[in-house]
């Protein structure tokens, strides 16, 4: 019973950096995408969106994973901070190659389209599966 008391006292620490951290880098990617594409998210789902809601889940989930696959990976904060860091602008760069492949897509979403809103949706959540496997490997 001493040595589990002693690992968590060692480990939890390392825990509350590390998943601080992450969830900082998290907070950080959903700000970002928001920040940086046309339509206004929030204010959409406040709205009552539907397109718009799924396009947010999307960039959630597709910074999530990834960022938790990284977590679970790395040895120490570096190796999380640069992990996100790359998980991050490769999850904005999912928004730009939708973009390109469907011409208005903030239009779109912000009309409510919801084919727009899921093809964003699986750009995102499929970018994120082969970041966290490739994170992972």
């Amino acid at each position: 019973m001493q040595h589990i008391w002693q690992t968590i006292q060692i480990g939890f620490p390392v825990l509350l950096v590390h998943l601080g951290l992450t969830i900082g880098l998290f907070i950080f990617g959903v700000f970002v995408y928001v920040k940086l594409t046309p339509h206004h998210e929030f204010k959409l789902v406040r709205e009552n969106n539907a397109a718009a809601g799924l396009s947010l889940s999307g960039v959630v989930i597709g910074m999530a994973m990834p960022l938790a696959f990284s977590l679970s990976a790395s040895v120490n904060e570096l190796d999380i901070l640069l992990w996100g860091l790359i998980v991050v602008v490769l999850q904005l760069l999912a928004f730009v190659a939708a973009h390109m492949l469907l011409k208005d897509l903030s239009t779109r979403i912000e009309n409510g389209e919801m084919g727009a809103a899921w093809v964003l949706f699986s750009f995102n959540i499929a970018l994120a599966m082969f970041l966290s496997a490739a994170i992972s490997g």
